[in-house]
């Protein structure tokens, strides 16, 4: 389309305001003189609001989508900016703090980038440069780039708060029309709020880290792997390619797992399921992925396994006590075990920390015991989908989610951030999964979702219990294995009196068929 037509004129008048309304907002916030902040702030946001406008149109134009790409990218914009002029004041007293900064990574990384202004070499030199923040250098290069070209006066790391909100919020409109190519239009609605505002994506899309834009990219890769058949061929290949070298450069490790995932999730919905020409080929390509995966999952595993488990224990005393002296299976089993569980809702409420950070931690807990009983429930959806492509399509994606979140549990233990961090590696998926097993759920007028939910409240209410004792003295408090033996008794109660249900709603219907 011709930018001097009508629709583009208007998008960029509307880019433009918005742009300078926001910049001028934001420019009280970041360093360096008013002035020179505003024009360089309503300068990259105006290029973003511009190209979100023009995303949000190519994506269907309606008026759901432009209310969540909206919220993804101002949320992330208000929180990122607005929690880098108060974390000084009143967060903890520690160097990345002080500077305004969510994350130490975050923290060494950006200060690594500023400095490489000064570099009278190229950029991209960078990429052949070991660094101890950033082991690929594509971040480094990118937030370089946005130093040296706007922003040479003054360190402003608000800046790439502002590039990743603008990542995360293009990748909506693209995972949209991928959802609906699936689903429908409320599927893709549901799917899309939970993208935009999953509380762990907005604390991590929120800081100068890599989520933000790996999470934007995958989206757009999904769109291309789903819309495959629905359009010019040659731009959803550019799409995936763009999208794959994105995340190549940002993270190798990642982007391999991710990028193996999207490769048989290609293979799996774009193969008929009756269909039986080259299948052997198709199975062969789903083992050597399944192999890849891992044999990078084992590099990966045995680089920091042990260091992760030292760091587990030594950060919970009450951990180091349950395990010290077991066998290391066992170990291992408990930590990963305490990742599923992190970040731990009753832990957040009851522990007496800085205002800013448990108010960060009850939020973020609350998302994820929102999320986990869907992706719980999800194999067992698996059994309620009719369709056999949906069923095939849906089995890829649910195992995916599944082994990667305990991958990321044993992968980083307990640690109330790394794990995380990991996991919502494929938040997209995370994200169609859930409003996905609900459906199956209610379809099949399915009682087992409300029974892992009531397993889950079982589970809360004992260790809300366990902690505020730690904490409070409140209530008496049960030893601790002695509390996971009530919660397993009464979860498995919970279970098995639901078998026990089913089966005599079974015999029922076999006894009155047989009369």
């Amino acid at each position: 389309m011709h930018f001097f037509q009508k629709p583009m004129m208007k998008n960029a008048v509307i880019a433009l305001v918005s742009g300078a309304g926001l910049g001028a907002a934001a420019a009280a916030f970041v360093p360096g003189a008013y002035a020179s902040s505003f024009w360089i702030s309503a300068l990259l946001l105006s290029v973003s609001v511009f190209i979100l406008i023009c995303a949000w149109r190519w994506g269907g134009g309606q008026k759901g989508l432009a209310a969540m790409m909206a919220a993804a990218f101002l949320v992330r914009l208000v929180f990122g900016i607005g929690i880098s002029a108060v974390l000084p004041v009143y967060g903890y007293d520690n160097d990345e703090q002080n500077a305004g900064y969510l994350f130490t990574d975050a923290y060494r990384r950006d200060d690594e980038a500023w400095g490489l202004r000064l570099n009278p070499g190229s950029l991209w030199e960078v990429m052949r440069s070991e660094f101890d923040t950033d082991q690929y250098g594509g971040l480094l290069v990118l937030s370089g780039i946005v130093y040296r070209g706007i922003s040479p006066d003054a360190h402003r790391p608000q800046l790439i708060v502002m590039l990743g909100a603008f990542f995360i919020a293009l990748g909506l409109p693209f995972f949209w029309r991928a959802s609906r190519a699936l689903f429908d239009e409320k599927m893709a609605r549901a799917a899309g709020w939970i993208y935009a505002l999953y509380p762990d994506g907005i604390l991590y899309g929120s800081s100068q880290l890599r989520e933000p834009f790996m999470l934007g990219l995958f989206a757009i890769g999904f769109w291309a792997v789903c819309d495959w058949k629905n359009g010019a061929r040659w731009k959803r290949l550019l799409g995936f390619g763009l999208a794959a070298a994105g995340m190549l450069l940002i993270s190798s490790r990642i982007a391999v797992m991710a990028l193996l995932a999207l490769a048989v999730w290609f293979w799996v919905i774009h193969t008929s399921p009756r269909q039986k020409k080259l299948s052997w080929l198709g199975y062969a390509a789903i083992a050597g992925a399944g192999l890849a995966l891992a044999g990078i999952f084992w590099v990966w595993l045995r680089e920091s396994l042990s260091w992760d488990m030292t760091l587990a224990v030594q950060n919970s005393g009450w951990v180091a006590k349950l395990i010290e002296g077991r066998p290391r299976v066992f170990q291992m089993g408990f930590i990963t075990i305490y990742g599923l569980l992190r970040p731990l809702l009753p832990a957040a409420i009851a522990d007496p920390s800085n205002p800013i950070w448990k108010t960060i931690a009850i939020v973020r807990s609350a998302g994820w015991y929102a999320l986990a009983p869907f992706l719980l429930y999800s194999p067992l959806a698996l059994l309620r989908a009719q369709d056999r492509a949906e069923r095939r399509r849906m089995l890829v994606m649910v195992i995916t989610l599944l082994v990667w979140v305990l991958i990321s549990s044993l992968r980083a233990g307990g640690d109330d951030w790394d794990n995380p961090r990991y996991r919502i590696a494929f938040l997209p998926w995370l994200a169609l999964a859930a409003p996905w097993a609900l459906a199956k759920a209610r379809a099949a007028r399915d009682a087992w979702l409300a029974r892992l939910i009531a397993v889950e409240v079982v589970f809360l209410l004992f260790f809300t219990n366990w902690y505020f004792s730690r904490y409070f003295n409140w209530f008496g408090r049960l030893p601790f294995w002695t509390m996971v033996a009530w919660i397993v008794a009464l979860s498995g109660l919970i279970v098995v009196g639901g078998l026990v249900w089913d089966a005599r709603g079974w015999l029922a219907r076999k006894f009155q068929k047989s009369k």
